[in-house]
């Protein structure tokens, strides 16, 4: 991202662009490695393996919604599509949520299955992956906005989704 800062704007959404779609692979490998830690990390039973196929699934679901919802964004802004309009950028922002939310609902209830066959040594893994993931995503939002700041958008672009810089995505 170095050599990117002496770029304008529009130009080094277009070179973070490129790098996104030369990433998509990573991205996946990045979610199965995530995904086989979990399950390393669980030691699943043979009798709870039936459950762990919807768990896999709704992971997946949710870094792809992720990815599209991060593409849109980068789409509209090639197309020179950034809403500066402050109405419209609260619109794609309740659509984003919702989509999260409905994400993050589909999760929930993928886990549950699994998670009520659980005993006390899984529960306490799962929760210290638990608190894991969340400081590593806490650390990836703080970083993505010292880079914006850095960068000079982040006045305009919020973490995660480009949208505004009034709230989380």
């Amino acid at each position: 991202m170095q050599e990117m800062q002496g770029m304008q704007p529009m130009q080094r959404m277009q070179g973070m662009q490129g790098m996104q779609r030369g990433q998509t692979q990573g991205r996946d490998d990045v979610t199965t490695n995530r995904i086989d830690i979990v399950r390393t990390a669980l030691q699943l039973r043979p009798d709870q393996m039936q459950y762990w196929p919807a768990v896999e699934d709704a992971i997946r679901a949710r870094a792809e919604g992720r990815r599209e919802r991060i593409e849109n964004m980068m789409s509209r802004m090639e197309d020179g599509q950034f809403d500066r309009n402050f109405v419209q950028v609260l619109q794609n922002r309740a659509d984003n949520l919702i989509a999260r939310g409905t994400e993050l609902k589909k999760l929930a209830d993928a886990w549950q299955p699994l998670y009520s066959t659980m005993d006390d040594a899984q529960k306490r893994r799962m929760r210290v992956l638990g608190v894991l993931v969340l400081h590593r995503m806490k650390e990836g939002v703080e970083a993505r906005r010292d880079q914006m700041e850095e960068e000079g958008g982040g006045a305009m672009m919020g973490a995660g989704t480009g949208e505004s810089g009034m709230g989380r995505e």
